[in-house]
């Protein structure tokens, strides 16, 4: 994939909020399908009416980029309450001539065309080259002063701020990725669906009125996160009986830990820790793992250490 951090890999179309970067909705790109229930269209325009669905009447924007945005989408959306922003390809028919031309336009300056409710402006970043945008959002020639001599249109300057929302997700996915080494193409898109819920949850959290203090940090909301989610399956894997005693010790919290208040039998057993040629027998139990141990296996901790 040209442009993208991994070279492979599975297309995803996604909508993503450019604020907090909530994952709206995601759609899988299986390419053209065979006649039956599962066939969709993929054309750019369909794709966007997909996600864009569940938000009509909503009176969201929806920043795109150039393989999406066209003019029919754009009066599709309006129409739905739904403004959008983005860059255009320069082979769109409804396109003027007159934007198109850059070689006798000075640098830093901007054309704007205005039809109802859509605007379309053609800005020259550099010499002999020009960016073209559409927006149905803004409705006017508005320069963004902060630019300074560049004089960039508000246009472009929301555009650049709302643009990189989905690569933004992907960057903090792959910073801390449940992804594992997989032949299985579901396998790689459950990871995906981890890494993303991962995200969304965190952002659900933090728009909370009081989050709570250890979970500020992505990297300590994803330890509690991880831990909370095997806790249920480490209680029923420790009642396992055929589950080796050293391996139920590993799975015992610190804080689930508490001494054996039921005293064990004074009855002599082989120690769990010497060979069967040995046949040392014992009456010391663990009072952890309650396997019986000799003096020899044995070491003594005092009850401000087991707390």
């Amino acid at each position: 994939m040209p442009k993208k951090p991994s070279k492979y890999g599975i297309k995803i179309f996604a909508l993503v909020d450019s604020r907090v970067f909530y994952t709206w909705k995601m759609e899988i790109y299986a390419g053209k399908q065979p006649n039956g229930p599962f066939q969709v269209d993929n054309s750019p325009s369909s794709v966007v009416k997909r996600l864009m669905e569940p938000l009509y009447n909503s009176g969201r924007n929806l920043t795109v980029d150039n393989w999406y945005t066209s003019y029919p989408l754009s009066q599709e959306l309006l129409q739905k309450k739904i403004t959008i922003v983005g860059t255009l390809r320069k082979n769109k028919r409804e396109i003027p001539p007159i934007f198109l031309n850059s070689r006798k336009r000075d640098v830093y300056s901007s054309t704007f065309g205005f039809q109802k409710e859509t605007t379309i402006v053609s800005y020259i970043p550099k010499k002999n080259r020009n960016v073209l945008l559409l927006s149905t959002m803004h409705n006017d020639n508005a320069i963004d002063l902060s630019t300074g001599e560049a004089k960039k249109p508000e246009i472009i300057t929301f555009y650049n701020m709302t643009k990189g929302a989905v690569d933004v997700v992907d960057e903090m996915a792959a910073t801390y990725s449940t992804a594992k080494k997989t032949n299985r193409w579901p396998m790689a898109v459950f990871y995906a669906m981890l890494n993303v819920a991962a995200i969304n949850s965190r952002v659900l959290l933090l728009s909370t009125k009081e989050p709570p203090a250890q979970n500020r940090t992505r990297r300590s909301f994803l330890k509690s996160l991880g831990f909370n989610l095997i806790e249920d399956y480490q209680k029923i894997r420790r009642q396992q009986t055929m589950l080796p005693q050293s391996l139920k010790a590993k799975l015992v919290k610190e804080e689930d830990f508490q001494p054996s208040a039921k005293k064990a039998k004074v009855t002599y057993k082989r120690c769990a820790e010497c060979g069967s040629k040995k046949d040392r027998k014992t009456k010391f139990v663990c009072e952890k793992c309650l396997k019986p141990v000799c003096m020899e296996h044995m070491a003594c901790i005092c009850k401000k250490c087991t707390e």
